[in-house]
């Protein structure tokens, strides 16, 4: 899925990452992508989601402001009721 975040364009994908819950390249690489590994479900999978966006926005924000931020910001979503729809698998 392509994502404008920060007035810049990112491939967001749902993949296997081996030692992270995802990541993000750095803003001046062409064809940029953020990673969520597709093994997280729920208010984790949020959370990341987040955290990874933040970086996306805003490269130079600490990583202490950014784990803390997404934190919050997925905790309130998740008591507002936000839910990823399921997907349908063949």
């Amino acid at each position: 899925m392509r994502v404008r975040i920060g007035g810049k364009y990112w491939n967001l994908r749902f993949t296997f990452l081996k030692e992270n819950r995802g990541d993000v390249d750095a803003p001046t690489l062409r064809n940029k992508e953020i990673r969520i590994s597709e093994n997280l479900e729920g208010e984790e999978e949020l959370e990341v989601v987040i955290h990874e966006l933040l970086h996306s926005a805003d490269w130079y924000k600490d990583e202490e402001w950014v784990e803390r931020t997404a934190c919050e910001i997925s905790h309130i979503l998740w008591r507002l009721g936000w839910r990823k729809p399921p997907t349908e698998k063949n």
